[in-house]
Formats: C-alpha cells, sequence, structure tokens
C-alpha cells in the first residue's frame, strides 16, 4: 500500500499515536452503554443483544490493551489482534447503534458518544495499521540476511 501513514495527526510518530488511540478506546469503551440497563441474559432478544453487545466491547477492550502493550515493544502480533479485534468490532457496531436506538432507548448523548467512538476506531484503526507494517518492516531491517552461495557439494553462509 504505497499512502500509509508515516505519522499520527501529522504531528506525533505512530508508536505514540497508538499509545494515545489505545488510551481513548480504553475511554470509550468504559463509557459506553452502561450495564444499568441489562437484561436477564437470553430470555429476549433484548437480552441476548446485550449479551452480544458486552462480550464484543470486552473483545475489543482486550485488544485496545494488545495495542497499548505492542506500543511499547513493537511487536507485529500484538497489532494484528487489534486490528482484527478493531474490524470486528466496526463491522458489528452499526447494528448495535440501531440495538441502543430502537431497543435500548438510549439517550442522544450515548448515541453520540458511540457515533464518535466509531468514526476515532476507524482512524485508529488506520494508525495502527501504518504502526504494523512499520513493526514488520523494523523487524526485517534488524534481523541479519543470510546468503546462501552453493558450491559443489557445500553450503557456505555468508553474513
Amino acid at each position: 500500500m504505497g499512502c500509509r501513514l508515516r505519522k499520527c495527526c501529522c504531528l506525533i510518530s505512530l508508536r505514540v499515536g497508538c499509545m494515545i488511540s489505545a488510551l481513548l478506546l480504553f475511554f470509550f469503551e468504559l463509557i459506553a452503554v452502561p450495564l444499568g440497563n441489562a437484561r436477564p441474559c437470553c430470555d429476549s432478544l433484548e437480552g441476548a443483544l446485550s449479551v452480544a453487545y458486552r462480550v464484543l466491547e470486552i473483545v475489543h477492550f482486550v485488544g485496545c490493551l494488545m495495542l497499548f502493550v505492542a506500543s511499547f515493544v513493537k511487536t507485529s502480533v500484538l497489532v494484528l489482534i487489534f486490528l482484527f479485534t478493531s474490524c470486528l468490532r466496526t463491522v458489528l457496531h452499526p447494528a448495535f447503534l440501531v440495538a441502543e436506538v430502537l431497543i435500548w432507548d438510549a439517550d442522544l448523548i450515548d448515541i453520540s458518544l458511540s457515533i464518535t467512538g466509531l468514526f476515532l476506531g476507524i482512524y485508529f484503526w488506520i494508525v495502527a495499521y501504518a504502526f504494523y507494517f512499520k513493526c514488520r518492516e523494523e523487524v526485517l531491517m534488524d534481523s541479519p540476511r543470510v546468503t546462501i552461495s552453493r558450491k559443489i557439494d557445500s553450503i557456505i553462509l555468508v553474513a
């Protein structure tokens, strides 16, 4: 991909941008629709949707934790976990937004925070995607290159 981000918000490095985005996404996960309106587990569609929503939010919270850790240790696998959980959340979030409006009777503040979190999540996914490739490139550049030359019956390794 030729047009990956080089910096987050044009000023901040991708590593620091991933730290900030993980913290902001933690915040949006913590202020999501509160558990006070939860219904018994699987008695109705409302209860089943509530459980599915909570599971999705917990999975995304763990993904945000992985991104935060990855920004310190620069491990592309942890960023990949975040990318997967964030993509899953972004795809399913509009359905849960409809459920917030129609079933859970969320107020305007909850809906606006949910929409803001969705759009920030999409931008932070792009930042994490760029950071993922940066981590992979650094690993490839740090690993020693081994050239294998063949002679008649032996292999010579040149570092």
